[in-house]
């Protein structure tokens, strides 16, 4: 946490976010150098907390727990592809070994029409804090006929080569069809425009991921599977809100006789079940043997913008989670670095809440946190989260009924992970006053502690 972020502000997540002000949307360029330091980007306005002029924000960590601010990463430059804003992408280590280049992806925008941009490439220092070579493009519109958005380039390997896709979407006959445009980029600087990996012509994509657009798509080996995380946008003259939530497919890359892979799905289903989870990035951590993935959480929908502009900030990531394959069912549990920021344990009351026929009265595990709580629960079953206002009934701010899972409380945002069940990630605002009541299954509770600064 920075010296000036309010610790007491009922509704900053001090435990998520390290910048104090401005705006912050979806995680890019996420990355980890060669002396095992992770570093975090983001879409970022410093300025405001609207969506103008985005440059990418930047955080690094030795730990995935303990957060510092750094340099930012690309800025909008006059005259150039991005002089609009420098949308989202990806981080990579570009060649091999300890002379590998930290290298950022990203979508440029200028002009009119900014659902239309060009992959750029900036490069960083041999550290990963500071930007050696600004942003150039790497690749222009691909000439696709109807295509009415292209954007968020995401770099994969297989087959020995590199490749990449963007999210897209075309105007047809019937309507709109999500694509996404598949690229050969084994230099980093000459991409090659090869065709459509998947679109939303297939019916399992169709069933799945339905949308106008797919935004931030994520392609990573899960359990020897390919699994795709689609953000699905839809035209805001049509839909009350356009980014609307995250899906993904579990499948397979299949090479055809021109060497060039599709993506052919088996399954799919919703990424995050909550109402404020959207444009995730996954990154796979080879030293880990994992795949680590990190969201933007918005602010919820009862917050006005006008609320939102008198705090001085909006937005915020996630923590990172684990994805794992149970067959063809997506899971996502706690990085296991989280349990760091665990401090005391908290006790968890037991009241009576019954008692079933010839048998012992039944528990509810109850937990009372001052806001703003900042907190960590594992249940064995149902949870219920609440807030209570001095003096009024309570506001339920969540209820499962899925089995094992860890929760995570930081003031205005709650994460709710099951072990064997999809995720849900709401924010929520307690008043001043207010106390937030956790009830149901629960086993253990700790009170979490902001991370010490680093020096």
């Amino acid at each position: 946490m920075t010296a000036d972020i309010d610790p007491t502000d009922p509704h900053f997540p001090a435990l998520h976010r390290v910048h104090p002000r401005g705006w912050l949307n979806d995680p890019n360029g996420i990355l980890r150098t060669s002396d095992g330091r992770w570093h975090v980007f983001f879409q970022h306005n410093p300025d405001s907390t609207r969506h103008e002029q985005i440059l990418w924000g930047h955080m690094s960590s030795p730990d995935l727990v303990s957060w510092r601010v750094e340099p930012h990463g690309p800025a909008p430059q006059a005259g150039r592809a991005d002089e609009d804003g420098c949308w989202s992408g990806i981080g990579l280590l570009d060649g091999a070994g300890e002379g590998a280049v930290p290298s950022l992806v990203y979508s440029g925008v200028s002009g009119s029409d900014h659902q239309l941009a060009q992959v750029m490439v900036s490069r960083l220092d041999q550290s990963g804090t500071s930007l050696e070579r600004p942003g150039e493009v790497v690749a222009e519109i691909p000439a696709v006929e109807g295509l009415i958005g292209v954007r968020d380039p995401f770099v994969f390997a297989h087959g020995g080569r590199r490749w990449a896709i963007q999210g897209a979407g075309v105007r047809t006959a019937e309507g709109f069809l999500p694509s996404l445009p598949l690229y050969s980029c084994d230099d980093l600087d000459s991409w090659e425009h090869v065709g459509t990996l998947l679109d939303g012509g297939d019916p399992l994509a169709a069933e799945h991921a339905p949308a106008d657009l797919w935004e931030c798509p994520q392609l990573v080996p899960v359990d020897g599977r390919w699994v795709l995380i689609l953000s699905l946008w839809r035209h805001p003259e049509t839909h009350a809100r356009s980014t609307v939530q995250v899906n993904h497919l579990v499948g397979d890359l299949v090479d055809g006789s021109d060497g060039v892979p599709r993506f052919v799905p088996t399954a799919g289903g919703r990424t995050d079940l909550g109402a404020d989870f959207y444009a995730p990035q996954a990154v796979v951590d080879a030293d880990g043997d994992r795949v680590l993935v990190w969201g933007w959480s918005w602010e919820g929908a009862e917050r006005s913008q006008e609320q939102t502009d008198a705090q001085g900030w909006a937005g915020t990531l996630t923590f990172p989670r684990e994805l794992r394959l149970d067959g063809e069912e997506l899971r996502a549990v706690p990085a296991a670095e989280l349990v760091a920021l665990r401090a005391e344990e908290l006790p968890v009351e037991e009241l009576p809440v019954g008692r079933a026929e010839g048998g012992d009265a039944g528990g509810e595990g109850v937990l009372d946190l001052p806001s703003p709580a900042r907190a960590e629960i594992r249940s064995a079953g149902p949870v219920t989260v609440e807030i209570l206002a001095e003096g009024g009934p309570a506001r339920e701010v969540l209820a499962t009924d899925d089995g094992p899972a860890t929760l995570f409380l930081d003031a205005s945002l709650l994460e709710h992970l099951p072990d064997a069940a999809t995720p849900r990630t709401v924010r929520f605002y307690p008043g001043e006053g207010d106390r937030v009541r956790v009830r149901g299954a629960l086993e253990s509770a700790w009170r979490l502690e902001v991370p010490t600064p680093e020096s």
